[in-house]
């Protein structure tokens, strides 16, 4: 797939511009598991989140809420700090143990 732009995060402003709407994407709170997943863009809302956009093999979207703070975004299912995401990157969430 290609894409009009090649960076991952962006503003709401420049999504927008390249036609992507994240409230089209199902809002998750973890990404599904075992399924691969091509990252496409991190929308910023404020200084303290992004919204990842994912897309699965069969078209599926999905948009993961992260907060962070001090400059780690860390998306918990796959162990990786949204900022480092580079679009068209492919990952897969994995098992997540159960919280105490």
């Amino acid at each position: 797939m290609s894409l009009p732009f090649d960076h991952f995060t962006m503003s709401y402003r420049q999504s927008r511009d390249y036609g992507i709407d994240y409230r089209t994407f199902e809002k998750v709170a973890c990404l599904p598991e075992g399924v691969p997943l091509m990252a496409l863009a991190g929308v910023w809302g404020d200084y303290s989140n992004i919204r990842c956009l994912f897309i699965d093999e069969e078209g599926n979207g999905y948009c993961r809420s992260i907060s962070g703070r001090g400059g780690e975004y860390i998306i918990r299912e796959l162990g990786l700090n949204a900022k480092d995401l580079e679009v068209g990157q492919m990952v897969m969430s994995e098992a997540q143990p159960p919280h105490p």
